[in-house]
């Protein structure tokens, strides 16, 4: 039984071992522990194997630690994809499914929830603007509902970085990583699918068979799409649109 469990907690997924700069992010930008290590291996295969044109798209950024993975991996490959993506920057706190909504962080009465996500957000900023100054994403702060609502009214948008852009290509690669109830899982899977090109990638976050998220659930819909096929599970989800 010791040996089973043993073996059970060594159990490992692919990932990327020779690169001196992931191995440096994680000490650098606030979030180490969100961002799964087989995640970033899905990511490089997708920006490897992504349509030549397009962009690339996240939702929710938390304080830039899967963004800067994403700029990095896009120029370690040489791809010029516009990088865009959106977060509302809301904090949720421990209790908030109890319906217990308090002002502060958990733990923290002397600090609000505002000044928190003004500080993860402002993070954000810095990462980028120190990691990639050259490469900074235009990233919105904006719900993805309101996001898509804006893109397919065809507005423009205003990045953190005061920067005001369109767009005018579709989607080669998707990283969903927001709200993971199984209600806006939906929604930002169907979003994202409508303006991603045939050929192009969802790696949708936390939908590994073991965990207990909507996005879990939602991935078990997916299977039976015959639009999408699934390319790997390392252990979360990563998806290649087939067909319109």
């Amino acid at each position: 039984m010791k040996k089973s469990i043993q073996r059970i907690f060594r159990k490992k997924y692919k990932t990327i071992h020779d690169d001196s700069f992931l191995k440096r992010i994680k000490a650098t930008i606030i979030g180490e522990g969100m961002l799964h290590e087989g995640n970033i291996y899905l990511m490089d295969y997708a920006i490897r194997h992504m349509p030549d044109d397009g962009i690339v798209f996240e939702i929710g950024s938390y304080a830039g630690l899967s963004t800067n993975v994403m700029l990095h991996l896009l120029t370690k490959h040489d791809k010029k994809h516009m990088f865009v993506g959106c977060d509302a920057w809301i904090y949720e706190g421990f209790k908030d499914h109890t319906g217990i909504i308090e002002t502060h962080i958990d733990g923290k009465v002397d600090v609000t929830r505002k000044e928190y996500v003004s500080y993860i957000k402002q993070a954000f900023v810095n990462a980028a603007s120190l990691l990639h100054p050259n490469k900074k994403p235009h990233t919105c702060h904006l719900t993805s509902d309101a996001f898509f609502e804006q893109w397919n009214a065809n507005n423009e948008f205003t990045d953190v970085f005061d920067r005001t852009f369109s767009i005018q290509q579709e989607i080669s690669f998707g990283y969903i990583d927001g709200d993971h109830s199984y209600e806006q899982t939906k929604k930002d899977f169907e979003n994202v699918a409508s303006k991603l090109k045939v050929n192009g990638f969802i790696l949708l976050d936390d939908s590994a068979k073991h965990l207990h998220f909507g996005s879990s659930d939602f991935i078990q819909e997916i299977q039976q799409h015959d639009a999408f096929k699934i390319i790997a599970h390392n252990p979360n989800y990563l998806l290649q649109k087939v067909k319109e």
